[in-house]
């Protein structure tokens, strides 16, 4: 009688084992992914601007919203008109 016993608890202990690693690993893999993708000592990527009163800025990427249309190319001449009328105001 002891034998049949002992012939049940082994599979429900190798289950209840496996799914315990099995969790653990899962856990693990999780937090090692998150601490690989996070990486704090790489420089954001950073965007030139104008502001307002024509001064050149630096934006990081990650903080502009995403654009509605495509963009619009203005000509160097057409960007030193603005600068100049800009200055008069």
């Amino acid at each position: 009688m002891e034998d049949s016993n002992n012939k049940k608890k082994l599979p429900r202990r190798v289950f209840l084992e496996t799914g315990i690693t099995g969790g653990v690993g899962v856990a693990l893999g999780l937090v090692a992914g998150d601490l690989l993708n996070n990486d704090d000592n790489a420089k954001p990527e950073m965007i030139k601007m104008l502001t307002a009163d024509g001064k050149l800025v630096e934006v990081e990427k990650r903080l502009i919203p995403p654009m509605c249309g495509k963009p619009v190319a203005v000509s160097n001449q057409a960007l030193k008109d603005w600068m100049e009328k800009e200055k008069r105001k």
